[in-house]
């Protein structure tokens, strides 16, 4: 009995050590499944290789990155999925793995059938038996990838650097550690180990140290952002000029942790500005030198730019901003059809002419001419205009016509002079006639009828004769000069014109007084203008006297100079005019009494025989003027 309880004790004891034996199986199994799960869903590449490079084993993600099937690498070689280029790199690797028995990394681009690269890093190492090796492929395709994009990156800012003159800087306040880009280096002249902040601090030039300075304290302190103009001094004596801007990372609370700088070598564009500014100044100088008003209208017909002499011509009117309504349009707020301004923003080139009206001053007469600017696009124009006054032309053409009639009406007198001459000389030969009969023939005074003839025939002659003497001054006056120098005597020349204007109904309430110096020599000169010399001076003496007033001629000679003075008690010249008497067209009188070419004819005439003319004047109180000729005292 016990025998069978001892055997029957045994096999319980053999079928539980069956159970935990079928038990163990399972679990091993259950985890040989797990591992071979793991094998072949692990995210790297797992390859067993024999010394010979022939793939002996490889999980399914190995598989996916040769993008093959298990069947197609039958007793085929890794190397035959490396790329071409790369197979030498991968031999001597795998060489290395044998022979150093440890672990051995490369990096390779291995061909897909896909075409698609792939890039992976290797770590393999032989087995024990030294027959094998396992080898671990972990794709590194994205790495590298951006890995060539931050080195095309790199390489790219390094470049766009260069173009720019732009350097890149880094400063750590923790760690003090100052990181520079190539070209701030070569920008600050500087060496990578050089790479400090007193190397930087040490190449700012003196003058603007303490700016820079400042400005980077207040960026380490508060993380103030901030931008700076300031230069550079070398060694050799050379600077720079460089724009630097600055970024401050600051945590939390505010504190600045990192600047981020940019430095750009601007001595060029400096140096370009201040080419810039010296041209613009240039060309502002010219701009205003211009006898003209010179306007640029943008094309919102804005005036954008003017030079000296425009708000001269319209103070109102042209000013920067202004629009061009203010001056051409101004109860209009556009006038397309009509306004040279906008005419010439749309392409046209206008000339036109304007009046100027304003109270308390004189009409002014401008020519415009607008000229469209069209910018470099051709889509915007802008316009140039030319503001002319040509008031002193425009009074000068109505003074020429003038002028030219008064040229006619000289010449229709002097024809109607030699046409009433000849009746009058008829008129004092008969009157003579009848005289001689009167003495030839006693009995006619006997008639008490003809009492009064003798003394009516003599008014006739008398004044037959007198009128006949004054259309000889006339003719006299009026005669065309033959331009040759010729003795002429001052005092019959005065007495001439004194005679000719005497007679003017204007002048009767003035009294002439004449101290006329006898036996004067001759002056040598041109009869005719020296007649108008006379003329002039006695007409502006006698319309200068408003009702009686008296005119005094006076003639001398000393030291070989004649000298004839014309004083009167008219109404004298202003102080502030007293320059401008001699200077053509400028005249005080009033319309239709004067063109103001005669003192300035007189003053020509006068230097042309080699003489002087003065002027004294005060006014209310009359003028004196006093001219002296060079006598001459030769025969002939």
């Amino acid at each position: 009995m016990r025998t069978l309880r001892d055997f029957q004790a045994h096999q319980e004891e053999l079928e539980t050590k069956m159970q935990e034996l079928r038990r163990s199986r399972e679990e091993l199994e259950s985890s040989r499944n797990k591992l071979a799960l793991l094998y072949d869903f692990a995210p790297v590449g797992y390859f067993t290789l024999d010394r010979d490079g022939v793939i002996l084993t490889v999980n399914l993600t190995g598989l996916r990155m040769l993008g093959r099937e298990q069947s197609q690498l039958a007793d085929r070689e890794f190397d035959q999925f490396v790329a071409e280029e790369e197979r030498f790199v991968f031999r001597t690797f795998f060489r290395a793995v044998f022979e150093g028995h440890g672990k051995e990394t490369c990096r390779l681009r291995l061909l897909r059938s896909d075409l698609h690269p792939l890039h992976v890093r290797i770590e393999a190492m032989a087995t024990q038996s030294g027959e094998e090796c396992l080898a671990v492929l972990v794709d590194i395709t994205e790495r590298r990838r951006a890995e060539q994009a931050l080195q095309e990156s790199e390489y790219n800012l390094a470049k766009a650097q260069s173009m720019t003159h732009v350097g890149s800087w880094s400063f750590d306040q923790v760690t003090g550690e100052v990181k520079a880009s190539d070209e701030l280096l070569k920008i600050m002249r500087l060496s990578r180990k050089e790479t400090t902040p007193d190397a930087f601090a040490a190449v700012i030039h003196p003058e603007d140290h303490d700016a820079v300075m400042e400005h980077l304290r207040l960026g380490r302190e508060e993380g103030r952002s901030y931008e700076i103009e300031h230069r550079l001094l070398f060694n050799d004596g050379t600077t720079r000029w460089v724009y630097t801007i600055v970024e401050a990372s600051v945590n939390s609370s505010g504190k600045a942790l990192k600047l981020y700088g940019t430095t750009q070598d601007i001595t060029q564009r400096k140096k370009t500005e201040v080419d810039l500014r010296n041209k613009s100044n240039e060309l502002q100088a010219i701009f205003d030198s211009i006898g003209d008003g010179i306007v640029v209208y943008d094309h919102d017909a804005l005036v954008q730019h003017h030079n000296l002499l425009s708000p001269q011509l319209f103070p109102g009117e042209i000013r920067y901003g202004k629009s061009c309504r203010e001056l051409f349009h101004p109860d209009t707020l556009s006038l397309p059809g009509e306004c040279p301004v906008e005419r010439a923003i749309r392409g046209e080139r206008v000339e036109t002419s304007m009046v100027s009206e304003r109270s308390g001053e004189k009409t002014r007469y401008v020519d415009v001419t607008a000229t469209p600017i069209r910018d470099a696009l051709g889509e915007k124009s802008r316009a140039l205009v030319f503001f002319r006054d040509i008031s002193e032309k425009r009074l000068q053409e109505m003074h020429l016509i003038q002028t030219e009639k008064m040229s006619s009406i000289g010449v229709l007198a002097t024809g109607i002079a030699h046409e009433i001459n000849n009746p009058l000389t008829s008129v004092a030969g008969y009157a003579e006639a009848l005289q001689r009969r009167f003495r030839d023939r006693p009995e006619l005074k006997e008639d008490v009828r003809l009492d009064v003839f003798p003394h009516y025939l003599e008014v006739i002659i008398r004044e037959a004769y007198r009128c006949k003497g004054i259309i000889d001054h006339l003719l006299s006056f009026g005669r065309r000069s033959d331009g040759m120098a010729v003795k002429v005597e001052m005092n019959e020349v005065l007495q001439e014109i004194l005679e000719l204007i005497r007679n003017q109904p204007g002048y009767r309430q003035i009294h002439v007084i004449t101290r006329l110096e006898e036996g004067l020599p001759p002056v040598l000169g041109d009869p005719s203008a020296l007649r108008q010399v006379c003329m002039n001076l006695l007409i502006n003496a006698h319309q200068s006297i408003t009702g009686g007033g008296i005119v005094e001629v006076t003639t001398a000679y000393a030291g070989g100079m004649l000298f004839v003075s014309i004083s009167d008690t008219g109404s004298g010249i202003e102080q502030g005019v007293m320059d401008r008497i001699w200077d053509p067209f400028f005249t005080t009188k009033e319309v239709g009494k004067g063109i103001g070419l005669g003192l300035a004819l007189t003053y020509n005439i006068i230097r042309r025989h080699g003489g002087d003319i003065k002027v004294e004047s005060r006014e209310g109180e009359g003028s004196l003027f006093t001219v002296t000729l060079p006598a001459t005292t030769t025969a002939g």
